[in-house]
């Protein structure tokens, strides 16, 4: 074979391998567009499962504060000097809501509770139980025709209470209902004018001051004055 035979034949070789070549290309080439939509889905597929986890983890977590703020305890923020000096305007409170629900308030205790026909929430002390007899006759206060001391009364909201013009009674409380007022008896918007609450009115009890920490404390009720 000669030299023009050879240099011929090369070409037609060359020809054939570069079909060979570019089928592998296209091949690889296929199989990588192939692999993007399936990547794509799983990305998707990742996506959404993230979210699902951190809709049910939210969902979860706002049922757990639900549960406990409608049956453990919530935090209440004082607004107002009605309660002055036991509790002071922008006080945090914790208050519990179980005992409540279970068991109702006890005299003396301090409460957050609702008004008739009103949706704020009040922080007052209750007083008078159902059926008992109320009646303040120039500052003192008498449950049955007996007279109370008030030991989380202040001197000075005590001094400013003994008027004649702050009696007000007797009242015969009815069944399934309280008598509250506020510590300052002076200015504190009470069942003096609203009238009784009842008991699906009363939505826990004050148990804690924890802000701010220069008044932080125990809020003492019936375990300790009703002793």
């Amino acid at each position: 074979m000669d030299e023009n035979q050879l240099n011929q034949t090369a070409p037609e070789n060359q020809s054939e391998e570069q079909p060979a070549e570019e089928k592998k290309h296209k091949l690889l080439e296929f199989r990588e567009e192939e692999k993007k939509p399936l990547l794509t889905a799983q990305v998707k597929e990742k996506i959404r499962k993230e979210l699902r986890e951190w809709v049910v983890s939210l969902s979860v977590a706002l049922v757990a504060v639900f549960l406990i703020r409608s049956f453990l305890f919530t935090i209440i923020r004082v607004d107002g000097p009605s309660m002055s000096d036991t509790l002071l305007n922008g006080d945090r409170l914790m208050v519990t809501v179980l005992d409540m629900k279970l068991h109702g308030p006890d005299r003396f205790d301090v409460i957050i509770c609702k008004y008739p026909g009103k949706n704020d929430q009040y922080v007052k002390r209750v007083i008078g139980l159902p059926g008992d007899t109320i009646e303040v006759k120039s500052g003192v206060l008498y449950v049955n025709g007996e007279a109370i001391e008030e030991p989380f009364l202040s001197d000075s909201r005590t001094v400013r209470f003994d008027k004649p013009s702050n009696s007000f009674g007797p009242i015969v409380i009815p069944e399934g209902e309280y008598f509250v007022m506020g510590d300052n008896r002076d200015n504190s918007n009470d069942s003096r004018a609203v009238g009784t609450i009842t008991e699906d009115m009363v939505i826990g009890k004050v148990r804690f001051v924890f802000w701010p920490l220069s008044h932080i404390g125990v809020v003492e009720g019936s375990e300790v004055y009703a002793e």
